[in-house]
């Protein structure tokens, strides 16, 4: 049987519609069809009449065009020699088709999700795939959230609509809110679709004593369309408060439409745009009521307005109008003119229906999503109908219930042991205090007096030898054989500036309540560990017995952070900068009041993290603006924007393609390119595994890699995903195979996968309960935490000052100096016992390229002390001091003279302690020596 167009033309829309069509008598064509076909049906039509079509001069001019029309051709007569009709789904084209009413009685009967307007054929795909074919299957999808509503804002809930349709209720996100005024419009637009002309404008306009005031603004021509636009802007004018409420975008582009063409409106228009309130919004977004679509007609029915004209829409109103022209019979024009009007009724009444629903909560048959209970495994489910005795016995059987209600009732559990005596429950640390009071002081350091006064930085001070005031700091101290709890005082005199008398304490008592050893172990525990900062405070009761408040691990884990080590973390970012090659890789993450993502830029030795609101990648062009290295990234469209070399991730490919071969096995051209690609990236992982990221070795692939590009990339397929795959090579083809041509590039991402598992393990801890500042400084510290963790580096380590950043990495590697703490640490490795050693270590030519020549010039502003703090030989506190020399058992003044002399003395111990220590504990000789 030879097509004819009739079943051609219903194969560009629904292979459905042209089996039945083949299924009835349609008169034979031996002639070329009339206008107002597609060009594709005709060609289509010309080629099945004449195989030789250049002999009759129809060949399409456009080779694309002879491509589809052959395509066309072949695929309806392959449905036609079929028995069996095809699939087939509710799609657009189905409001035009004489079989609409016969196939969506068939449709419903089947509970298709097809039924659902606006679903496109990919989410239709995608629900199938997962074995979702009926709307019944597809509301059991929605899980409602555990704290909150959807976000309004989100993507259209197909779930939620499911749901809404199997329970015959409404469901509401968020109720619609409009500002109260006194009077409004309701428009509703009718136009034509082939000459763009809008001949109709109609609305009513209400006022707060329910009256009612409608106009239609009728256009015979298209001449006189102006006319009536001007009539509709001046009445909208004579309201200059009234919301202008609408069902759609059609009446805002065809106004907008208008202002284009007739500029004399763009003042009245500026005015009018702000007033305008798209009813159709609320549903996408806020509202889910138990209908198949959001058509203003299926809504009204719901809400049980009548049309006048049961049969008309929005396709049978563009016939009216065509009968009208034909005719010129009022009979037709009447009947636009009503239908117009009861769509503007209609709108009225979704708009009391909303307003209805933002202030009354608890309408029947209406369920706001936010309060509807969670389902979960692990709770007893509440039935309100049935439940009570369940619920009864399941509250007899918590731990606390028994222990308090039951197990004190047995005697025999009162009685002790007598091998045992009774324990007195521990007393809560903390509880009742504002910061935790130790019992037991472990050191004392009485701090050195002011050199200078704070205030007019005068020299002379008059020293107070009295302690007037004192500070105890809670800290961890850390031996051979474990971690205890280490408390010591800090007490310091006044002094008195002899300039401006001012009278000041050292500042060094503004420390806080714990000490650096603490908090690196808070901050490895949160960091590395993941675990919350109430787990924390027990985990540190329990084992250290000290008591920290978790509020207080809130507030001050990040001011101790900021304070020492955020310095790092851009010195790590610009580390990461200075690299030749850069991995990059995103993920979302969900705040308490938005959502955003979380860049990762990684090395093979160093990680940087960098918060951004949105996907857009402008921050990511000005950070990379100067950069001259390559990047590695997965595929996403913004990478390409960037003036870089970039090498693509061939993991990503690898995964794309492995998932699609196993979605379409039978795809026979698309099963020939997998295996002939995976067969030559199998080859090239070969050599790297034996040779490295040399260039020298890849080099030799290069010959393979074009040979697969003209066998099987320039091929011309017909299935459509193997098309997809050789368009995709084609568009990426140089940027996979970068690490071909250059050293130590890789052909993965692995290093920034790596890093945004390390942070998709925090992202599932938090649960969108952070800010945006909470996450900025988090990610400060996974970028230390995680580069050291490619340093292999020890992050409590690195922030008890035991290993520093400058470890297990080449010098060349680092950019300018390191951060002053980093920078001091590492001098004072160097065990340095003067200035001058220091000095002849810089002569000798063997400082590091990240450590400053004059430290006291470039450090001025960053934390420099003195050239005694830089160099590291500053000596023990008073008490630690005397306890060393206690422990030489020395017993004369001569002996200590003599010890003084024989080069024994430490660099920590001072040779004139008396003069050290003369404000700071120092009694005499016999006390220093223990005699």
């Amino acid at each position: 049987m030879e097509p004819q167009y009739q079943i051609l033309e219903a194969m560009l829309h629904c292979p459905y519609k042209a089996w039945l069509l083949s299924k009835q008598e349609l008169p034979v064509q031996t002639e070329l069809p009339g206008t107002g076909l597609n060009p594709i049906t005709i060609l289509a039509w010309q080629i099945s009449q004449s195989k030789d079509t250049r002999s009759q001069g129809l060949i399409s001019k456009s080779p694309k065009n002879h491509k589809q029309a052959t395509q066309l051709l072949a695929d309806t007569e392959n449905l036609l020699s079929k028995k069996t009709s095809p699939q087939f789904y509710k799609i657009p084209h189905c409001s035009a088709c004489q079989f609409k009413n016969d196939c969506h009685d068939k449709l419903k009967e089947k509970n298709c999700i097809s039924l659902l307007a606006g679903m496109t054929p990919k989410a239709l795909k995608k629900y199938h795939n997962r074995g979702i074919t009926t709307i019944t299957q597809l509301s059991h999808l929605f899980k409602p959230r555990r704290r909150r509503a959807p976000n309004p804002q989100s993507s259209y809930l197909w779930e939620l609509k499911a749901l809404a349709i199997r329970e015959q209720k409404t469901f509401v996100i968020q109720s619609p809110v409009f500002n109260p005024e006194s009077i409004s419009i309701y428009l509703d637009f009718e136009g034509t679709s082939d000459e763009n002309h809008i001949y109709l404008l109609g609305g009513i306009i209400t006022t707060e004593a329910k009256l009612e005031q409608r106009f239609s603004l009728w256009s015979d021509h298209k001449e006189n369309e102006q006319a009536i636009f001007k009539s509709l802007f001046t009445l909208l004018q004579e309201y200059p408060d009234a919301a202008i409420y609408h069902y759609g975008s059609y009446e805002t582009k065809a106004l907008k439409q208008a202002v284009k063409r007739w500029p004399v409106f763009i003042k009245q228009w500026s005015a009018i745009e702000k007033r305008m309130v798209n009813l159709l919004g609320y549903l996408r977004t806020h509202v889910y009521p138990p209908t198949y679509s959001n058509g203003l007609k299926e809504l009204g029915f719901f809400l049980g307005f009548q049309w006048q004209d049961l049969d008309a829409d929005g396709f049978l109103s563009m016939q009216w109008r065509k009968q009208w022209e034909e005719t010129g019979l009022d009979e037709w024009k009447d009947k636009l003119i009503r239908y117009n009007h009861d769509d503007c009724k209609a709108l009225l009444t979704v708009h009391q229906w909303f307003s209805k629903l933002a202030s009354d909560a608890n309408m029947e048959s209406v369920q706001q999503v936010a309060k509807m209970k969670k389902h979960t495994p692990y709770h007893l489910q509440h039935n309100l109908e049935f439940g009570e005795d369940f619920q009864l016995i399941t509250k007899a059987a918590y731990f606390n219930y028994q222990r308090d209600k039951i197990y004190w009732r047995n005697e025999l559990k009162k009685q002790t042991p007598s091998a045992s005596s009774p324990r007195e429950k521990p007393k809560q640390l903390g509880q009742g205090y504002m910061a935790w009071h130790p019992k037991k002081i472990n050191e004392v350091i009485i701090m050195p007096p002011l050199k200078a006064c704070p205030g007019c930085s005068h020299k002379k001070l008059y020293q107070s030898h009295e302690t007037k005031s004192s500070v105890i700091q809670t800290d961890l101290k850390f031996t051979t054989s474990g971690i205890r709890q280490h408390v010591t005082e800090y007490r310091s005199g006044t002094a008195k500036c002899a300039k401006c008398g001012k009278k000041t304490m050292n500042k060094m008592l503004r420390i806080m309540h714990y000490g650096d050893n603490l908090f690196a172990l808070v901050l490895d525990y949160y960091v590395n560990f993941h675990i919350s900062n109430e787990m924390i405070s027990k985990l540190i009761q329990e084992h250290y017995h000290i008591w920290v408040s978790p509020m207080y691990l809130v507030m001050y884990k990040n001011r101790w952070w900021n304070k020492t080590w955020a310095p790092v973390a851009v010195y790590i970012k610009s580390t990461v900068l200075n690299s030749p090659l850069i991995h990059i890789d995103e993920t979302t993450i969900k705040l308490s009041r938005e959502s955003g993502y979380v860049w990762v830029f990684a090395t093979t030795h160093t990680v940087f993290y960098h918060y951004a609101s949105t996907r857009e990648v402008g921050f990511l062009q000005e950070l990379l603006k100067d950069y001259k290295g390559i990047i590695v990234s997965d595929f996403y469209p913004g990478y390409e924007t960037l003036n870089v070399k970039s090498q693509k991730c061939l993991i990503h490919l690898i995964r794309d393609l492995n998932d699609d071969l196993f979605k379409n096995q039978f795809d026979q051209e698309y099963n020939v390119i997998v295996p002939a690609f995976n067969k030559l990236l199998r080859k090239i992982i070969e050599t790297v595994d034996r040779h490295g990221l040399k260039k020298t070795y890849l080099n030799k692939h290069v010959k393979d890699v074009d040979i697969f590009y003209k066998t099987f990339v320039e091929q011309n397929y017909k299935s459509e995903l193997a098309q997809k795959y050789a368009k995709r090579f084609k568009k990426h083809w140089e940027q996979l195979w970068t690490f071909l041509y250059y050293d130590n590039v890789p052909w993965n991402n692995n290093n920034a996968e790596a890093a945004v598992k390390a942070f998709a393990q925090h992202r599932r801890g938090v649960k969108g309960q952070m800010h945006v500042r909470g996450i900025t400084e988090y990610l400060q510290m996974l970028t230390v935490a995680q580069t050291c963790r490619y340093r292999n580096i020890s992050f409590l380590d690195f922030l008890r000052k035991k290993k520093g950043i400058w470890e297990n990495i080449q010098p060349y590697a680092l950019p300018g100096f390191l951060p002053f703490e980093q920078a001091r640490l590492y001098v004072h490795r160097l065990g340095f016992e003067s200035s001058t050693q220091w000095q002849d270590w810089k002569k000798q030519g063997r400082r590091a390229s990240f450590i400053p020549s004059s430290p006291n010039l470039t450090y001025k502003n960053d934390g420099w002390i003195d050239w005694q703090d830089w160099i590291g030989c500053g000596f023990l506190s008073f008490e630690k001091a005397r306890t060393f020399m206690r422990k030489l058992g020395l017993k004369s003044k001569k002996q200590y003279s003599k010890w003084l002399v024989s080069g024994n003395r430490p660099k920590y111990i001072p040779y004139n302690p008396e003069k050290e220590y003369k404000h700071t504990g120092w009694i005499n000789l016999n006390d220093w020596l223990g005699n």
